[in-house]
């Protein structure tokens, strides 16, 4: 289960973020076919909870575009489409704020690899982030250290919606699982301040996110070892 935590930041800037904080320490395994590995098996008991993914040193294989982040999913009918990706080896730039920043870079990072996605229909968008630390005890600590000051960097679309994201005001979600560590972004395409309805609708659109996306191959490495 979530622990959703509201925190207001004050704007510093001339642009305000009204953050929903969001720790979910366990992402849920994806449904998957049964022509697939299934995600919802436990590891074995050997490996401990976090599988194959407990440390880097264990799971050695870097992170790319194509393993985490598909073009387009559907979730709750809604057809959610990716409008940017990007891999970097410079964590630092890819995540905001000083304290985060701080603790990223004692935990090891190697590298963060981010996508930008627009559900158009229901104008909502977001960026997703996932950091490669090098053990699940840093990550769990980093989880723990993002706050309304400290999230993922928004990776701008080229044009349309999603080329203004970052503007305005969002929620945050942070998320360990194993050494890796998943930073979600959400807003609405208005770029307005979310009301009740408007912030349900967001978190709504971040676990979709998570699950169509990073935590299917997560969730594969964990059980499998493999990418």
């Amino acid at each position: 289960m979530a622990v959703a935590l509201v925190l207001v930041l004050a704007a510093a800037t001339v642009l305000g973020y009204y953050v929903v904080h969001i720790i979910r320490s366990h992402p849920r395994p994806p449904a998957v076919s049964q022509s697939r590995p299934s995600a919802s098996a436990s590891p074995s008991p050997s490996l401990g909870p976090y599988g194959h993914i407990a440390t880097r040193q264990a799971d050695p294989l870097p992170l790319t575009v194509a393993q985490l982040y598909p073009s387009s999913y559907t979730d709750n009918g809604a057809t959610v489409v990716s409008t940017a990706a990007s891999p970097t080896t410079n964590c630092l730039g890819a995540i905001l704020g000083a304290n985060l920043q701080q603790v990223v870079s004692s935990a090891g990072c190697s590298q963060v690899v981010r996508a930008t996605y627009l559900s158009a229909s229901q104008g909502l968008m977001g960026t997703i982030g996932v950091l490669n630390l090098v053990s699940a005890a840093k990550a769990m600590t980093v989880e723990h250290s993002a706050d309304a000051n400290d999230f993922i960097a928004q990776l701008a679309g080229p044009n349309g919606p999603t080329h203004k994201i970052g503007q305005g005001t969002g929620i945050e979600e942070a998320a360990a699982k194993g050494h890796y560590l998943i930073l979600i972004w959400a807003q609405l395409t208005t770029l307005a301040k979310p009301g009740p309805v408007q912030t349900s609708q967001l978190e709504n659109f971040m676990t979709g996110l998570l699950q169509n996306t990073a935590n299917i191959s997560l969730s594969k490495r964990l059980l499998t070892g493999a990418p």
